[in-house]
């Protein structure tokens, strides 16, 4: 059997400590899961995933860029290829249930509004959002016929989807009944305009 070079020892460490955090993150949220927890849940002592992380903060922005990466990469899944905008909106619509439901916005909340202060971790955060953004764009553009509309009105779409699913999502952290139904109904001719 070959043995692991110290990298690949780290790189191996590194993914489990993700794996293990994404799992209590999501079920947990971010405030109830303890570096300790995770620790012992990976089998590592805390000074591993702090070697690999630095901080529980840091973890969990780890955590969520690969979380909001797979989950922009379902949505454009979901929605390639389907030529018809009322189907789009039911995916949009299924995809939002699906990601609200993960734990996902929970855990981001809570992360949020405990690092707001850091100047250091609330600039990730920014970094994160606008590359929320700029993946969303992508999205939209693959839904809408090429020159149907200007880069511009694009970007302001998916940037307004954006807002809006974080929006509702937040409310849905206290309040199950909100949904993205009324945005969807609002955006539905816009979105059959631009890609009929």
């Amino acid at each position: 059997m070959a043995h692991l070079s110290r990298s690949q020892v780290q790189e191996r460490n590194r993914v489990t400590v993700l794996d293990v955090a994404r799992r209590e993150f999501l079920r947990d949220g971010y405030v109830a899961t303890s570096v300790a927890s995770v620790a012992r849940e990976a089998g590592f002592t805390t000074g591993i995933v702090y070697s690999s992380f630095g901080s529980k903060a840091d973890l969990a922005l780890a955590v969520l860029d690969v979380l909001q990466a797979e989950q922009i990469a379902a949505l454009a899944d979901s929605v390639a290829a389907v030529p018809d905008a009322e189907e789009v909106l039911a995916r949009v619509r299924s995809w939002a249930a699906a990601a609200t439901a993960s734990g996902w916005v929970r855990f981001e909340l809570e992360l949020l509004l405990d690092t707001i202060n850091d100047p250091r971790l609330a600039a990730a955060q920014a970094a994160r959002q606008t590359a929320a953004v700029e993946q969303a764009t992508v999205v939209v553009r693959s839904v809408v016929p090429a020159g149907s509309a200007d880069d511009e009105t694009l970007e302001v779409l998916a940037e307004a989807a954006v807002d809006y699913a974080i929006g509702v999502a937040i409310r849905q952290v206290t309040n199950r009944d909100a949904s993205p139904d009324r945005f969807l109904r609002f955006i539905g001719p816009l979105v059959a305009a631009i890609s009929g």
